[in-house]
């Protein structure tokens, strides 16, 4: 019996010692520098800030070693705008980097720096100097962090827009700048027309979207009219060179697709319309993609044909995303 209670004992005690070794090795493999597992959590991903009417967005596209690099736009509702390339490092929480952009026709760098809260990046500000032409905090110790300028994570990189009589909405990229248009009726409301109607919305794609090449900008507008000339013609009738294709559903409703090419000056103009009546209007959903011919361009500029399918495939998305909010008559 007590050689029982002392081989029960001593397997008690091996038992105890072996836990506490892996325990020791266990805790052994944590930091020790006061940092947590957040920093093995990748940062890649779409950060998107709403000020208002403005709309901030911080694209991380890759992360190795710390090395960061990505997109970042700054689209305001009644100043400049901004967007370009953002390249930088990721230590302790702060992404601090070089912001390569274009604004207003002009290119420009400035160093940006972010700090990492949460699931979020609030942007800092602080004083700057200019060295060769280039904004840098100075000293960078002096940057606060305004939470006013959170950048929220986002999982599908996009922006809702809906327009303020509650007719439609659809999502868009945040690079992207898009508008509501109160215009007076016109024959802006959609390509290649002579009759009237009212242009609803204007989404703008920067050149900056695809930079190196001969991409100049794209549009995307949603444009209706009641006028009977328009009406009578909505989804039947090409006009003026264009070429009627096959028919297309948006949000239920059905559409039919109209392509026309245009060129000038070095400059090309590709415009895909959809046209159909819902609610006793004729609706123009289109977009058009704007380049301009590699030969304007010498070969010590490096510039390349740009993705033709990229672009059409990145305003197609917001065409699936569509809704209206009006029921078909």
């Amino acid at each position: 019996m007590k050689n029982s209670t002392k081989v029960i004992t001593l397997v008690v005690i091996i038992i105890l010692i072996i836990g506490g070794m892996l325990a020791y090795y266990k805790v052994g493999q944590a930091p020790i520098d006061g940092s947590n597992t957040t920093s093995l959590n990748s940062i890649k991903g779409c950060y998107i800030a709403k000020l208002n009417k403005d709309i901030y967005s911080l694209n991380i596209q890759s992360e190795n070693n710390g090395n960061v690099a990505g997109t970042l736009s700054y689209n305001n509702f009644e100043k400049d705008s901004s967007s370009g390339s953002i390249n930088g490092t990721f230590t302790n929480d702060t992404l601090v980097g070089n912001y390569s952009f274009d604004s207003e026709g002009s290119h420009s760098d400035r160093q940006v720096i972010f700090k990492k809260v949460g699931d979020n990046f609030v942007e800092g500000f602080g004083p700057v100097k200019v060295i060769s032409g280039k904004e840098v905090f100075d000293p960078i110790t002096s940057v606060t962090y305004d939470p006013k300028s959170t950048f929220v994570k986002s999982e599908n990189c996009a922006v809702a827009f809906k327009d303020s009589n509650n007719i439609f909405s659809f999502d868009y990229n945040p690079s992207f700048k898009a508008l509501e248009l109160k215009n007076a009726p016109s024959t802006d409301w959609r390509v290649n027309t002579t009759q009237p109607g009212v242009l609803l919305s204007k989404v703008t794609v920067p050149k900056s979207f695809m930079p190196g090449t001969n991409f100049s900008e794209a549009t995307f507008t949603v444009g209706r009219s009641s006028d009977a000339n328009a009406l009578s013609t909505c989804s039947t009738v090409a006009t003026n060179g264009e070429v009627k294709g096959g028919e297309k559903t948006i949000d239920g409703k059905d559409f039919t697709t109209f392509t026309l090419g245009d060129a000038g000056a070095g400059n090309f103009y590709d415009t895909t319309s959809y046209r159909g009546i819902v609610d006793g209007d004729c609706y123009a959903i289109e977009y058009t993609i704007h380049s301009t011919n590699l030969g304007n361009y010498s070969p010590d500029q490096g510039i390349k044909e740009f993705d033709k399918a990229k672009i059409q495939n990145t305003l197609e998305a917001i065409i699936s995303s569509f809704q209206f909010q009006i029921q078909s008559s």
